[in-house]
């Protein structure tokens, strides 16, 4: 009895040493061949679109998620005192045509028919759904090991199960809160050190799925 227990114990304790090592392993080549994070997110070119006067919103009629194309006539500008040219006149008011500046789909409206604007004011904004790509913050300490040109696979939590290819196409030179305006430096004189990101921007095969700008993902890089 007491040489069966003696046994089972030797072989609970090799199956322990059996599992450790092989955490252990996968461990080491996970770190050793890649460069993982799961502070990643979809991102793609957003186009703001501005009055172009000073004048009165008319016949704005898109809508959140309404693809437009390139000269496309969005709304029109009631201006007083202005020709078609944008150039002044002496009287009366006119009409400017606002077009959409490129193909795209409507990610937000933020003006109203009847709205008085100044120049510049947005009126709403497209996004380019057709060139999406990826934003990881990868850790200072790791960022020495990424390199543009390597390959990657994504996982968008919108699509659990499915894993998307890409590859580095740019490391931004920059921390991810170097422009930030709230500064990272301590004031108070205590000082907790934040370990900073470096957005690294990738490159992704869709796959044919719709992936929106914003969703979140991990991404893991292959260094070796």
């Amino acid at each position: 009895m007491k040489q069966g227990r003696l046994i089972l114990i030797n072989i609970l304790i090799l199956v322990a040493v059996i599992l450790i090592g092989g955490l252990g392993a996968y461990y080491w080549n996970q770190s050793y061949n890649y460069v993982s994070t799961q502070d990643g997110a979809i991102s793609a070119p957003t186009i703001p679109v501005p009055a172009l006067a000073s004048g009165t919103i008319q016949g704005l009629n898109v809508y959140v998620g309404e693809r437009v194309t390139k000269g496309q006539i969005i709304a029109h500008e009631t201006v007083a005192g202005a020709s078609k040219s944008g150039k002044s006149s002496t009287a009366g008011t006119s009409t400017v045509n606002i077009v959409a500046p490129a193909s795209g789909t409507v990610a937000t409206v933020s003006a109203a028919n009847g709205q008085i604007v100044g120049a510049g004011t947005a009126l709403f904004t497209e996004v380019k759904l057709s060139q999406v790509t990826v934003v990881a913050n990868i850790p200072e300490s790791k960022i020495r090991h990424v390199s543009v040109g390597q390959t990657a696979t994504i996982y968008v939590d919108a699509h659990p199960g499915v894993s998307f290819t890409g590859t580095v196409k740019a490391i931004q030179p920059t921390t991810q809160s170097f422009f930030s305006l709230i500064p990272t430096a301590a004031t108070s004189g205590t000082y907790t050190k934040v370990t900073q990101r470096i957005p690294v921007i990738l490159s992704i095969n869709t796959a044919g799925y719709a992936l929106l700008p914003g969703e979140s993902c991990e991404v893991r890089i292959t260094i070796r």
